[in-house]
């Protein structure tokens, strides 16, 4: 079950990241029961969608849950919200023992652990984050936006930084950065 939606086609500015361990055995009850968790996380403002990653083997225990937020305040809102309370405790029968969970905030959301590493695998270090980053901005989006400068004169100079700040945003996100974690995997992710 693979669920990721972005309603608004916004980068997310904080996300929850929850690992989770369902009752062999259970594991259908307690889908349904994230189902509803999920559906209900949707309707708090600034959601920005949910995915949910399902064990790569049967030797592998655990679900990867994770929901954004266009900013921490809605994330912490949902987060402390009566109603997850109420969804978490439906959860709780079909659990071995309660979800891992992480806040992850700014940068952090970029650098959400791949699917191959195990269980507690947390974001990398910041210093590790700033690198990454810096490779991006120097490689990839500096030099596009020097491109793409003569082709915003004609427009007002306001206009044009947010199409190319929109445009710098767009390209890290969904190209260079996920390239980037890619290709520094091992190193963002040692194992332990």
């Amino acid at each position: 079950m693979m669920n990721f939606k972005d309603q608004n086609n916004q980068v997310s500015q904080a996300a929850i990241f929850a690992t989770a361990f369902p009752v062999p055995g259970q594991e259908h009850q307690w889908e349904q029961a994230l189902g509803d968790l999920i559906r209900t996380s949707s309707t708090f403002p600034g959601h920005q969608g949910s995915m949910v990653l399902q064990p790569e083997s049967p030797d592998q225990h655990y679900y990867r849950v994770i929901t954004k937020f266009d900013t921490h305040e809605n994330m912490r809102r949902w987060y402390e919200s009566d109603e997850r309370e109420a969804k978490i405790a439906q959860l709780e029968p079909f659990e071995q023992q309660p979800a891992e969970v992480q806040h992850l905030t700014g940068f952090e959301t970029w650098f959400i652990p791949p699917e191959s590493s195990d269980a507690t695998a947390k974001a990398p270090p910041k210093y590790k984050m700033f690198v990454v980053v810096w490779i991006a901005v120097y490689l990839a989006v500096l030099p596009m936006i020097s491109i793409l400068r003569p082709l915003t004169d004609g427009i007002p100079q306001l206009l044009a930084s947010a199409l190319l700040a929109a445009t710098s945003v767009a390209m890290m996100t969904w190209i260079v950065l996920p390239l980037l974690t890619k290709l520094f995997q091992g190193w963002l992710y040692p194992k332990a």
